[in-house]
């Protein structure tokens, strides 16, 4: 009997674990969806209109090129002080470094198309009633921290290729610290559009709530960009290093103790945000291989969680502002 015992307990056990494991990505099958063809945005690269213009005869090349691009060319152009505001960005050593350099990394806007046109497809089968961008502008920005690299600008679309070169020495010469210059891949491209889609058109109002409501806040734009493009690998859609997202799985169960323990889920202290919710290289805490916004990693894993446990489909999410509900339904239980 004994011997009968034995073996049936190991598989009992380990159809438990395998049923785990397929429970837990339940809420992947859900983003596999049937996509449709969606009209292709038309596609205009300002920087190539501005940084080829004649500068000995500036002003008036921007009025021949106004009409085309006016997201970036709406002021006065008859004002001298725009204008010479213009032609400075546009005759700055390391802006026209930028342009040479991007114009050589997308010498043609093919996988800039299937990015945004991928994310369309997406958008389109959860939220079909509302019309996106027809027109998208591609610029060089100078990397302007002050400039979101992803923006709608009356109805239409901007994007700053100059934030998605991935070489580091350019950004390392511009004075970017290394954490945000891993985060300027091509792919990243995807997250940054979900995200403005988000912003423009999904999110509500929010009134900052606890630190397990600005968890599972932030864990729900992180799902909706995952919906958006289930393909993104976690690095890129966490903004981590795979060794830092490689610490924060390792670790899930002692960084959710920790806060469980230090009675800190349902603080609202400015020390808890900062700790689990702002950027950075690392959370010094707990170690410089620690990434930053562990909170919104375990928010993320909230919300998976509860995707997988719930008949509830990616709108219904979106709508749902019972935040401490969802964790209450997620059945969320960490990595040990």
């Amino acid at each position: 009997m004994k011997n009968t015992i034995f073996p049936l307990a190991i598989m009992l056990c380990s159809i438990l674990l395998l049923g785990c494991d397929s429970q837990h990505r339940n809420y992947k099958k859900k983003l596999d969806v049937a996509l449709e063809q969606v009209s292709e945005p038309v596609f205009n690269r300002y920087e190539d209109a501005l940084f080829n213009l004649d500068t000995a005869d500036f002003q008036n090349g921007l009025m021949k090129i106004q009409q085309d691009y006016l997201p970036f060319l709406e002021g006065d152009l008859n004002n001298p002080d725009a204008v010479q505001y213009l032609k400075d960005f546009a005759i700055d050593s390391l802006n026209r470094s930028l342009y040479r350099i991007t114009k050589s990394q997308y010498p043609d806007l093919q996988a800039i198309k299937g990015i945004i046109i991928g994310v369309n497809q997406h958008f389109h089968y959860y939220y079909p009633e509302i019309d996106l961008p027809e027109t998208v502008f591609t610029c060089v920005s100078g990397v302007n921290p002050e400039m979101d690299p992803v923006m709608i600008i009356n109805g239409s679309l901007v994007v700053s290729l100059d934030w998605y070169l991935n070489q580091h020495e350019v950004y390392d010469w511009m004075g970017m610290p290394r954490y945000l210059s891993e985060r300027t891949s091509t792919a990243r491209l995807a997250k940054d559009y979900a995200q403005t889609l988000y912003a423009t058109y999904i999110e509500k109002p929010h009134k900052q709530g606890n630190l397990l409501e600005e968890m599972i806040y932030h864990g729900k734009m992180d799902f909706f960009v995952e919906a958006m493009t289930p393909t993104l690998s976690d690095p890129v859609l966490l903004g981590y290093t795979p060794e830092q997202l490689d610490w924060a799985e390792s670790n899930e169960g002692d960084v959710w103790a920790d806060i469980i323990g230090s009675q800190q889920l349902y603080t609202t202290e400015f020390d808890a945000y900062r700790i689990f919710l702002s950027d950075g290289p690392f959370t010094n805490e707990y170690s410089h291989s620690a990434p930053p916004r562990l909170g919104e990693f375990l928010g993320l894993h909230i919300i998976r969680s509860y995707m997988d446990l719930n008949d509830t489909h990616l709108q219904e999410l979106m709508q749902d502002s019972d935040l401490q509900g969802i964790f209450l339904n997620s059945g969320y239980k960490p990595k040990k």
